[in-house]
């Protein structure tokens, strides 16, 4: 595995489903049916944070950008070797200072078949203005490239993400299998 730079496309596609800001704390559906937390889908009161993975990322970012509302957006659990696989990240609910900026920050890291988790990188996801009610897509994230040894294996993905004005962290994975 290598970190390497913007993506170009990947296969097997999940949705990332519909999302709804909550009313009250945690996850629901477009309809206000509340949702239970996962793994990939977590909660601390109204912060809400959503880790997905992409193949794609200029076409996702450019699909949430044009979107008028929080988009469906085509996201991965299965890699190619040699394709490029990002992490990206959408919360809402980020409390803003008294400038009425939130301050979102992540770190990623991946954890290997074998156990060891490495650190690949933090950075801002957002320092602005909420955008509320609608979800926000972070700046920040990670890309990597597997290598024909690692066909076969099952890795996952981890981001630790803050809201440094709260003082609330979440701790997200999800998996990702090389073919």
């Amino acid at each position: 595995m290598r970190i390497a730079l913007p993506p170009l496309a990947c296969s097997a596609l999940l949705l990332l489903s519909p999302l709804a800001p909550a009313h009250a704390a945690g996850w629901t559906d477009a309809g206000g049916t509340p949702l239970p937390e996962r793994e990939d889908m977590r909660s601390a009161g109204n912060f809400l944070v959503r880790l997905s993975l992409t193949g794609d990322e200029a076409a996702l970012r450019k699909e949430w950008a044009d979107a008028a509302t929080t988009p469906q957006l085509r996201t991965i659990d299965r890699a190619a070797a040699g394709a490029p696989v990002t992490t990206v990240l959408v919360f809402n609910g980020c409390t803003p200072d008294p400038a009425g900026r939130c301050d979102v920050f992540a770190e990623f890291s991946i954890v290997a078949p074998d156990g060891v988790r490495t650190r690949l990188g933090a950075g801002s996801l957002w320092y602005a203005a909420p955008l509320t009610p609608r979800f926000m897509l972070g700046s920040a994230s990670v890309t990597l490239l597997f290598r024909d040894k690692d066909k076969g294996k099952a890795f996952r993905m981890i981001a630790t993400v803050e809201d440094r004005v709260a003082r609330k962290t979440l701790e997200l994975s999800t998996p990702l299998r090389v073919d």
